[in-house]
């Protein structure tokens, strides 16, 4: 909890640059096990005090505002106690590694939404995927992309300078390194298997089969190489708008070539506003133990990555397929993403 942990001065300092402005963006970035995610909380609360604030939430893995596999805005004002609104972005995966396009993407697009509804103030809480060059890379593009006007590190030695360094010398992003508190706790692997199973299990709770002619919608995403019903069992979708924001998430039954059939739970929505289905490569059994939520098989270079940073339970907005989305098996996901 924050109220345990005593405020750093850096904290304060990104504070004070940010009420300073008026406005702006934050980009945080950390391996697991940081803080990231207790310091975006704290700052987040602090800034909605002040004007409308959104909290961009990009950790896949352990997402805090939908189920995992989602990129999340929730928009707050004088409390984070609910939020006026949220909105999702489907990725597919709960890594980049191998998914950069989609996140990249989904964050851009919710920026623009926040800066459409008024925010002054945008808080982005980054994967902790920051050891291989991939994941560097990754951060080095999302900062390039967002242009925040600060980015804050938590970090334990130099892990995070072959990210920063890209930007020491930028004319208009401050960088603030934290070191990370003392108090943060190392979360297992385990946990984090069993707190995306979690989420998973809360946001499919009230699902009901459901059946969805394909004519005349978009299908896209990271089709299965195969129409095998083993390939297409279970797999997680999203039901997008227009604008492909999330409506609802879904888990597939079966897919009918014959008749142009997708059948699939998910929770009630509105189904008049879907108009593309985005289709993942993570197959969710739910019947299983926690832990399952797995990643269909990559090509090994592309599923390597490091465990994101701990998910805190505050800031996990209320998520309905009315605001976006709610909150296995196949192959196994990489160790080191646990």
């Amino acid at each position: 909890m924050v109220s345990d942990i005593v405020i750093p001065s850096e904290w304060e300092a990104v504070l004070r640059a940010l009420r300073d402005r008026g406005s702006g963006t934050v980009y945080v970035v950390g391996a697991a096990d940081r803080g990231k995610t207790t310091f975006c909380r704290w700052l987040t609360a602090r800034l909605a005090n002040v004007a409308l604030t959104g909290f961009l939430d990009c950790d896949i893995g352990q997402s805090t505002l939908g189920p995992p596999a989602t990129v999340g805005l929730a928009l707050f004002q004088e409390s984070v106690d609910l939020p006026r609104a949220t909105y999702l972005r489907f990725v597919g995966a709960v890594t980049p590694s191998g998914h950069m396009v989609q996140e990249l993407v989904g964050a851009l697009r919710l920026k623009e939404r926040a800066r459409e509804e008024g925010a002054s103030f945008l808080v982005v809480d980054s994967p902790g995927w920051v050891v291989e060059p991939a994941a560097q890379e990754f951060h080095v593009r999302m900062i390039d992309l967002l242009q925040p006007d600060l980015v804050v590190g938590f970090e334990r030695g130099p892990e995070l300078e072959g990210i920063l360094v890209n930007f020491r010398r930028h004319p208009r992003i401050r960088i603030i390194e934290c070191a990370a508190p003392p108090q943060v706790v190392e979360r297992k692997r385990d946990w984090r298997r069993l707190y995306r199973f979690q989420r998973f299990s809360e946001y499919f709770a009230d699902a009901v089969p459901q059946a969805r002619f394909l004519s005349g919608l978009g299908v896209h995403g990271r089709m299965p190489e195969s129409f095998r019903e083993e390939s297409w069992k279970d797999l997680l979708i999203a039901l997008c708008d227009a604008e492909m924001m999330v409506v609802a998430l879904g888990l597939v039954d079966r897919l009918d070539l014959v008749s142009g059939t997708l059948t699939f739970r998910a929770p009630p929505h509105d189904v008049h506003r879907v108009a593309t289905v985005h289709v993942g490569s993570l197959q969710v059994d739910l019947s299983n133990p926690p832990g399952r939520a797995v990643q269909r098989s990559q090509p090994r270079a592309a599923r390597q990555s490091t465990l994101p940073d701990d998910a805190d339970p505050v800031l996990q907005a209320p998520v309905s397929p009315a605001s976006g989305a709610r909150g296995g098996r196949g192959h196994s996901v990489p160790d080191q993403y646990g």
